[in-house]
């Protein structure tokens, strides 16, 4: 009988790739779940993320529940806590920590206790992106990573420190082939991921944009669905929005990086562009789709943050009806310049700024759904609950299908279903709409 090992995963789209190619990897010789945490597992692998300190909490606390429930489980902490700070997770249970070259490799360090973790992995030639060879957890979209590594230097960030700063792309005619094989294998949507994926092709003479462009010519009359994870606003150029929007596969959606829309804070950030620059990116998406959606980061509690930057960014996120936002309280990173700044924000006042600009958001995003009542789309199915085909549209836009005229036992899942949309969901938090 196979040892069982609880795969549990934190952070970013790219640790679920990773995640999914390390259970791959390993499930020859081990019996692979995911995110079971409740101490039945001969084995914990727990793919962290450092991006916040909150990020960090979750993970010591994963550790100390499994310890507590099954003390001769082995604990494998890998990822960027564990290149972050190996010693602290060691600390706390994890008999085994490994960093994010490490565990690349993480068959020849099973047996194996102690820390494992080259601080300067980046610098090593055999690195890699670690692509799997199916979904982690949807059998509809797959998270296809494209490129790793960051070359930008924001106050606040300590990914760059943790993934590196030596940019790895894959091949343009990789990434075609493995599309291909996406759909042949039946994956409706795929998402190109990384860690910064503008700095796609720095490594190897190739660009982004014409990245894309080829993704639209050689799969522009499949019935699929390809989306982008993150930008940051200045990387949309005439020539990108002209692709996203003309390209009838592109989901017409972008996750952007803002982080703010205060000039002063975006300099202190470190952030290249201004807000100027941010309404431009987005006027450019809208003139050729009015529809198009925007969600976005946004950080409140910078260091020196004042009331003229709150009003700014709150009259900003107010205006420019925003699908979603993600916002965060700012997390000093140790070993970033944001952590030795002054005037720092309280938590107390952090915690106030956040439930103002939560309250923004709610009405940035009633305001965008309001204009869609009426409106068609397509929505690609992923569940059914309650009656209901749940989907999301090329929008990005979360839909609750009711059929009039028959019922949810048939397996609609992966299926691409045209439907009007009659009212805002309950909450806002997406829309009710029919099958035309």
């Amino acid at each position: 009988m196979k040892e069982r090992i609880s795969l549990i995963t934190f952070g970013c789209k790219m640790n679920q790739a990773e995640s999914q190619y390390i259970s791959e990897k390993l499930s020859k010789e081990f019996d692979i779940i995911f995110e079971e945490k409740n101490g039945k597992s001969d084995a914990y692998i727990l793919n962290t993320c450092s991006v916040t300190s909150e990020a960090e909490r979750k993970v010591r606390q994963t550790i100390r529940r499994i310890r507590k429930s099954n003390k001769n489980a082995k604990i494998i902490a890998i990822g960027c806590y564990a290149n972050s700070d190996p010693l602290e997770l060691r600390s706390i249970g994890a008999n085994l920590v490994l960093g994010n070259l490490e565990k690349k490799d993480i068959e020849l360090y099973f047996d194996k206790e102690g820390v494992y973790s080259e601080k300067f992995f980046w610098l090593q030639n055999d690195t890699k992106i670690l692509v799997p060879e199916e979904s982690y957890g949807n059998r509809t979209r797959f998270f296809l990573p494209i490129e790793e590594g960051c070359i930008n230097g924001c106050a606040f960030c300590k990914i760059r420190l943790l993934r590196g700063t030596k940019i790895i792309s894959l091949s343009k005619k990789d990434i075609i082939n493995k599309i291909q094989n996406l759909i042949n294998k039946g994956y409706k949507e795929i998402v190109l991921t990384g860690t910064n994926l503008t700095c796609y092709g720095l490594d190897n003479s190739e660009s982004f944009e014409d990245l894309l462009k080829t993704i639209g010519d050689t799969f522009k009359d499949e019935n699929i669905r390809i989306r982008l994870t993150s930008l940051y606003p200045n990387d949309v150029s005439d020539n990108l929005a002209y692709i996203l929007t003309n390209y009838s596969i592109f989901e017409k959606h972008l996750h952007l990086s803002i982080q703010h829309f205060s000039d002063r804070i975006l300099n202190l950030m470190g952030r290249n562009y201004k807000r100027k620059d941010i309404l431009n990116s987005i006027e450019k998406l809208r003139k050729l789709d009015s529809k198009f959606s925007i969600t976005c980061d946004l950080i409140v509690g910078f260091p020196s943050e004042n009331e003229e930057d709150l009003k700014i960014l709150f009259d900003s996120v107010k205006d420019l009806k925003i699908l979603k936002v993600h916002g965060f309280r700012f997390s000093a990173r140790e070993g970033t310049p944001a952590f030795k700044m002054d005037n720092q924000i309280s938590g107390s006042d952090k915690k106030d700024r956040m439930i103002e600009l939560t309250k923004n958001a709610q009405f940035s995003r009633k305001e965008y759904l309001s204009q869609l009542v009426s409106s068609e789309h397509t929505v690609l199915i992923e569940d059914v609950k309650n009656g209901y085909l749940l989907g999301y549209d090329e929008y990005y836009i979360p839909h609750k299908i009711y059929l009039k005229n028959g019922n949810c036992e048939s397996d609609f899942r992966g299926i691409f279903l045209k439907s009007k949309i009659i009212s805002i969901s309950e909450g806002s938090e997406g829309v009710i709409s029919n099958v035309l």
